[in-house]
């Protein structure tokens, strides 16, 4: 994981209609973050949980079950919405 602080809650996945224990990976040019939608005790109907955030200068490998990518929302990157999340390498 990149050594720094967590995203803000202004940085969460925009799609809320989705299947729990789904992913979504936010791609920019600097980094990769994970996000899973999962139900908690307190959000019951579920809510993005953050997973990690991935430095692209070390190049990961991600794998992506019937992975869906959304239109980019501004100049920063794009989001990936999946299935299922593997990191093949050694994320730090």
């Amino acid at each position: 994981m990149v050594g720094e602080t967590l995203p803000t809650e202004a940085e969460r996945p925009p799609q809320a209609d989705v299947r729990p224990e789904s992913y979504a990976v936010r791609v920019t040019e600097e980094r990769v973050r994970v996000w899973q939608y999962r139900a908690t005790l307190s959000e019951p109907d579920g809510e993005w949980h953050h997973v990690e955030t991935l430095n692209r200068d070390n190049e990961p490998r991600l794998s992506l079950d019937y992975a869906t990518l959304a239109a980019p929302d501004d100049d920063d990157g794009y989001w990936i919405y999946s299935k299922s999340y593997d990191c093949s390498m050694d994320c730090e």
